[in-house]
């Protein structure tokens, strides 16, 4: 499936925010943050696709193992930054599977190269150059489009916020406008070169979703899915209608409604085969919070009981005044299942569902075989730093950021110089997998359009 809607993170941001904009100082300061947040992950972009162009011309250029492996190795990096950042801007109404793809291919064959040249010790071959060369010639067509319209939206001080509101209310004309127009031209310049053909040994590091149960479903049907999800949800809802149709990886019908007792647009996607509800989010005023975290925590518990959603772990919370996001995941053997999370958002003001995602749920849930771990987990805490506060630890299978499989690892979470860790540590070979600040950092702020 397409991934239109934003992380939940700045949904939470914008839906709290947008409806009251103007009659609150506390909205508008919201309306900001996830103005900056949007124009953050694009200014990323722009800086990583300007960075892989570059490596990749310096990979063209030399002959030097050392140069092409740290070449490699910073291609490889900047390539995952970009397509968290691109799956970040909310060009909800531009179809981005090419350009998508291009990111994933830039990502893949990077990590192929450097797996030769560091393991098996091999030199670029004639036929990798001209890989590297298709690769560059494609990023330069995209920081081309890319630059032009970072200039455009400095200069002119245009909104991501302003852009994906009108983009949501139906028969919105968005034509002409720099941020449509500029990803539109980037999707039809790669889509103009030929596909890219890749050895069979060069390991796609997307994971596929799993195929989803069910028959296929018509319209008709998907509206009265969404109706009986919404009157379950919130009460009546008005004008239920067909909003966008998405052929992704797992197409789905996307369909609006009105709930009657607040006036707040609400929006769901449907899958096309099954049924299944599997997003949803609704924009409302926000009032000051007065549920504690623990309360928001059972409200979004009951909810997904609802939803034949049961026996979660929670591993996340992010939460401000107004609202907080819970995430949870599965387990298999007391073992946490990270790639299958569900993601709810409750308004602490009256404990109302506000949104929901369990798009990695749907794509990847199944029965494992999970092996008996190797290592104790004393034998890998034994080593950390002394001044590291151990707080928790438990076995959880984490995503492989390399290759389409998952790591047996302990989840460690502690504490050092006031902040808080979470380390995944590979429960059979001791290596750090991953390390995470769950510590927020200061607030990126910029100047956005008032």
């Amino acid at each position: 499936m397409r991934k239109w809607i934003i992380p939940l993170l700045v949904v939470a941001l914008l839906v709290t925010g947008y409806y009251a904009y103007g009659q609150s100082r506390l909205n508008d300061d919201l309306i900001r943050r996830a103005e900056a947040q949007y124009q953050k992950s694009f200014h990323e972009l722009v800086w990583g696709m300007d960075t892989i162009n570059s490596q990749l011309a310096q990979t063209l250029v030399t002959s030097s193992p050392e140069q092409i492996m740290s070449s490699l190795t910073n291609i490889w990096r900047e390539a995952f930054g970009a397509q968290a950042n691109l799956a970040s801007i909310p060009v909800i109404m531009v179809e981005l599977d090419k350009t998508q793809k291009l990111l994933d291919d830039i990502a893949s064959y990077s990590y192929y190269l450097l797996k030769e040249n560091n393991i098996n010790q091999k030199k670029l071959t004639a036929k990798e150059w001209d890989k590297i060369q298709g690769l560059y010639d494609r990023s330069v067509a995209v920081c081309d489009d890319l630059s032009l319209m970072e200039a455009s939206i400095l200069n002119n001080n245009i909104s991501f916020v302003d852009m994906e509101t009108r983009a949501l209310r139906r028969g919105e004309n968005l034509t002409n406008h720099v941020i449509v127009d500029g990803f539109t031209n980037i999707e039809n310049k790669v889509k103009s070169y030929p596909e890219m053909q890749f050895d069979e040994g060069i390991q796609k590091l997307e994971r596929e979703p799993r195929p989803i149960a069910g028959k296929e479903i018509t319209e008709e049907e998907a509206l009265e899915i969404a109706r009986n999800f919404f009157n379950k949800l919130s009460g009546p809802v008005s004008n239920v209608e067909m909003a966008f149709d998405a052929n992704g990886k797992i197409p789905t019908y996307g369909i609006s409604g009105l709930r009657e007792e607040t006036n707040s647009p609400t929006y769901v996607e449907v899958t096309k085969k099954g049924g299944h509800i599997i997003e949803m989010y609704t924009n409302r005023q926000i009032g000051e919070g007065v549920l504690e975290i623990e309360e928001g925590e059972r409200v979004a518990r009951d909810f997904l009981a609802s939803m034949n959603l049961n026996n979660l772990e929670l591993v996340e919370v992010n939460s401000n005044s107004q609202t907080a996001i819970f995430t949870f995941v599965p387990t298999e053997d007391g073992v946490l299942l990270y790639s299958d999370m569900v993601k709810a958002q409750v308004a602490l003001d009256n404990g109302e569902i506000l949104s929901f995602d369990q798009t990695s749920f749907l794509s990847y849930h199944h029965q494992r075989n999970i092996q008996r771990a190797t290592l104790e987990a004393q034998e890998i805490t034994v080593n950390m730093n002394p001044n590291f506060k151990i707080l928790q630890t438990r076995l959880a299978l984490v995503p492989n950021e390399f290759e389409d499989q998952e790591i047996l690892a302990y989840e460690i979470k502690g504490q050092i110089n006031n902040e808080t860790f979470i380390l995944f540590v590979d429960a059979n070979t001791g290596e750090d997998v991953r390390v995470v600040r769950m510590t927020k950092p200061r607030e990126y702020e910029m100047l956005v359009r008032g």
